[in-house]
């Protein structure tokens, strides 16, 4: 058994590995050992020995044989099986498709999780603009375009709940312009159907969220369509993303033990994710 000082030195080379592969899978692009030595404030060579750890493990992967690293094919086969739990993941493929064939956007599936909102599915259109996007994306309930849907779509005292998690949890997180103008836009979201978000490469545009509801009304996930869908103030969504909605909706009220939450049996305060 290795002494206390060994395990110490274990712990923490553990730690730092555990510390890169976070900060490679949030990095805007591929990056090498010199940079993250640099912008970690770690050794080269600690960095080094964790990227070779990490890729010998299938956690990452040199970006097209250059020294440059990237997220690897097993963080992508455990998100699999995260979303695999939820059956709404395989019954919304072929929703996703043919939405996105009909109006030439990126869409996308997320469910709840907790006080989160989970991004498990999604399809590129024909007139798509490259998204960065990533499945397996979580955020809290408030943030996003797709999450609020869903946050809106929660009963008045699960929203007192979520807003206590997220000042006791993440406080860092709080709406900058606070809970009660927040409430404002939930309930105007919930006036209009959807949740509404300008596009900075589209001027004049919006895209939209669409909260999923079970047959007692709540919110379980939202449908997004990512491209330029929608004109400020105007309300006339695509007839092709109100059909898709409504085709989830029918399939989760058909069958609502089929479609409930894998997550369900955990209290939505147990559930605490990392947040880049």
């Amino acid at each position: 058994m290795p002494a206390p000082s060994s395990r110490a030195v274990i712990n923490s080379s553990a730690s730092h590995v555990f510390e890169v592969l976070r900060f490679v899978a949030e990095a805007e692009e591929p990056m090498g050992v010199t940079e993250i030595s640099r912008l970690m404030a770690l050794p080269a060579s600690t960095v080094y020995r964790a990227l070779v750890t990490l890729e010998e493990a299938g956690y990452l992967s040199r970006y097209q044989n250059t020294p440059r690293y990237e997220v690897g094919q097993m963080p992508q086969l455990l998100n699999r099986a995260l979303f695999n739990r939820f059956h709404l993941h395989k019954a919304s493929r072929p929703v996703l498709r043919t939405l996105a064939h009909a109006i030439g956007e990126t869409v996308s599936l997320s469910v709840r999780l907790g006080w989160f909102g989970l991004r498990i599915g999604g399809a590129y259109g024909s007139n798509d603009i490259y998204h960065r996007d990533r499945l397996g994306e979580a955020v809290l309930l408030h943030d996003g375009l797709a999450a609020p849907a869903i946050l809106a779509g929660l009963p008045a005292e699960e929203r007192a709940g979520y807003r206590r998690f997220v000042t006791a949890h993440y406080p860092d997180r709080v709406p900058a312009d606070g809970w009660d103008a927040l409430e404002s836009r939930l309930a105007a979201a919930v006036a209009d159907g959807f949740v509404a978000q300008p596009i900075a490469l589209a001027p004049g545009f919006q895209a939209a969220a669409l909260p999923i509801r079970a047959g007692d009304g709540i919110a379980l996930a939202a449908i997004t369509a990512n491209g330029p869908v929608l004109r400020p103030g105007e309300l006339a969504l695509p007839a092709a993303l109100l059909a898709a909605r409504d085709q989830l909706e029918a399939m989760v009220r058909a069958e609502p033990d089929l479609y409930r939450s894998p997550f369900q049996h955990i209290a939505a305060d147990d559930i605490r994710l990392h947040l880049p």
